[in-house]
């Protein structure tokens, strides 16, 4: 990357290791849990319990140093079945079940299979909802495939989409620092996200848009390394399968297109004689990604609108009652879903314009109540900041407590995992992973702002990442929505605890 962009490329870098900084002191003095039988997701903040994390980080640094000195490419395979073996006990001993919106929208994938299409009329949860349509179609596919309500088949793709993220994450290490000690520690980092296991038995789209998005930012690095059309083609693919799942994906459009437009800002300052072409290229792909990221939902939606009778898809709740549910606070709620958004507009008979204004009168009375109180807003953002990126448990606790609710299972892992020596268990591995990994993202930034060697490639998940912070703190927050982000800090987190592991080892071995 040229020097220029170099510079320029801080305006993000720094804040995101600021923000980091803040999350690793987060992590080290506080814990975050879930209260039994809660009725809504309220994160409580608690104190992290020392002698744990200090044990399992130094036991996790000793593992990093051995399994550094394994042969190339033997970890990831042992890490990936360990996971799968422990994905699938999970599995079979919770029988767990859709609770909450999952179960609102196998009752609607049923419904659809059987031709009725009221929930697109006005009132009903597609009117008000209608960007879930692509999660919808596809377990209509299932439906009519395995039968209805087949939970085991939906857990049975979290699991898929757990596995084929952690390969393309540990592809993604690869590239972003071409060292086999680095992607060994990202295996056995891989092993410690235990919150994904509790999730395996989630039925939703959280898990499942997770790997297209990782697929797609995997290839787009590939693309900015070697400039492979094929890559890029790829990346338009599984971007556009995971904005079809997850919306929440067009900050990796954004951050894709960003950077593609500074590999055609860089060609051009290093006088390639490539510089042209590329750019014309560049552009195209831009305009394919936008394609492939927005049109899928449209078409999709279109379809299902000739097939309910009605003249148009549903345009849905505006997205003005996000913003202002985001900027709202209730008990243990900091900018968390409140159903601020859906009562509005039932307030309102679904008339978007009424609902949009009322929104925007409910923004502009918080923005003058934090002018009156600043000291207040700071404190509100920073806590919002907080219960979403420092909970070690993305939820997974708390919805996995939910679903076992409605559960036959008998199993005493699972009922222990609910509450008892399981859940502790799961608790505080989730506590070292997640201080490890924003230790390992900090010593990374650290490394990368002293030797200047942000590149394209490295730039690209740490943009995304960062988009993430700034769009989750005016957007309706959730620890849950956090998930991709963190897995994308993975390979970074590897780089900085192998960095750290090499300087402490050299420090003894230089003593001895």
């Amino acid at each position: 990357m040229h020097k220029i962009l170099q510079k320029l490329s801080m305006i993000f870098f720094i804040p995101f290791t600021v923000l980091s900084l803040l999350i690793l002191g987060a992590s080290f003095f506080t814990t975050i849990y879930y209260d039994i039988d809660q009725g809504a997701d309220l994160p409580r903040f608690g104190s992290e319990k020392y002698l744990l994390l200090l044990v399992g980080v130094l036991l996790f640094l000793l593992a990093a140093y051995f399994v550094g000195r394994v042969k190339p490419g033997k970890v990831l395979p042992v890490a990936l079945l360990l996971e799968a073996v422990v994905c699938l006990f999970i599995i079979f001993t919770s029988k767990a079940v859709a609770v909450t919106d999952g179960l609102t929208l196998d009752e609607i994938i049923n419904a659809f299979n059987a031709g009725d299409y009221s929930s697109l009329n006005k009132g009903g949860y597609m009117f008000v909802y209608p960007f879930q349509i692509g999660y919808v179609a596809i377990g209509q596919i299932i439906g009519r495939v395995f039968g209805p309500s087949n939970y085991p088949v939906f857990q049975g793709i979290n699991l898929a989409a757990i596995l084929i993220s952690f390969v393309y994450l540990n592809r993604t290490t690869k590239e972003l620092f071409e060292n086999e000690k680095v992607c060994s520690i990202f295996a056995l980092l891989s092993f410690m996200m235990f919150f994904l296991f509790a999730y395996v038995t989630y039925v939703y789209n959280d898990v499942w848009s997770v790997a297209p998005g990782i697929m797609a930012i995997c290839y787009e690095i590939c693309y900015l390394k070697r400039h492979k059309i094929k890559d890029e083609l790829l990346a338009a693919l599984f971007l556009g399968v995971g904005c079809l799942l997850k919306t929440n994906l067009y900050i990796a459009l954004i951050a894709m297109a960003i950077l593609l437009a500074v590999d055609c800002i860089d060609g051009v300052l290093v006088k390639s004689d490539e510089a042209g072409k590329k750019s014309v290229i560049n552009i195209a792909f831009v305009i394919l990604l936008a394609v492939c990221a927005l049109c899928p939902l449209k078409i999709l939606g279109a379809g299902y609108a000739k097939a309910a009778g009605l003249s148009e898809y549903p345009a849905g709740v505006p997205s003005s009652t996000y913003f202002a549910m985001a900027m709202q606070e209730g008990e243990g709620e900091w900018g968390w879903y409140n159903g601020f958004n859906r009562n509005t507009f039932d307030e309102n008979d679904y008339d978007r314009n009424m609902t949009d204004k009322a929104a925007k009168e409910a923004i502009s009375a918080r923005l003058s109540e934090f002018k009156d109180r600043p000291l207040h807003a700071v404190r509100f953002y920073v806590r919002k900041f907080l219960t979403q990126w420092a909970d070690p448990t993305f939820v997974s606790m708390r919805n996995y407590e939910l679903s076992m609710r409605h559960s036959d299972s008998q199993s005493g892992f699972a009922r222990s995992l609910v509450s008892g020596f399981w859940s502790n268990v799961f608790q505080g591995i989730m506590d070292i992973a997640h201080f490890l990994v924003y230790l390992g993202v900090f010593i990374y930034c650290v490394v990368t702002i002293k030797k200047k060697s942000l590149d394209l490639t490295q730039a690209l998940p740490i943009l995304f990442v960062f988009g993430g912070m700034l769009f989750h703190e005016i957007w309706e927050g959730s620890s849950r929505y956090i998930i991709r982000y963190y897995l994308m800090l993975l390979p970074f987190a590897a780089y900085g605890i192998n960095t750290a592991v090499d300087f402490v080892s050299s420090k003894l071995f230089r003593k001895s």
